[in-house]
């Protein structure tokens, strides 16, 4: 179910979507390139992905994001 990420690993995710790299995702949210890293790291193991390829597909797929 699309609750299953934070909100912020949510944000994450659709700036993963639109193909956006860490230090970018890092300056729109205002974070840092570790935290970005952790929320990245979550969101693998939220959705049991390898890679962010894999993981925007399993977010799409549950109905998670829409592109």
């Amino acid at each position: 179910p699309p609750d299953v990420l934070s909100e912020r690993e949510l944000e994450v995710l659709k700036l993963m979507a639109k193909g956006d790299a860490n230090k970018e995702i890092a300056s729109q949210l205002n974070i840092t390139d570790s935290t970005v890293k952790t929320h990245i790291s979550n969101i693998f193991q939220k959705l049991n992905a390898k890679d962010r390829t894999e993981a925007v597909i399993q977010s799409i797929k549950r109905g998670i994001i829409k592109i």
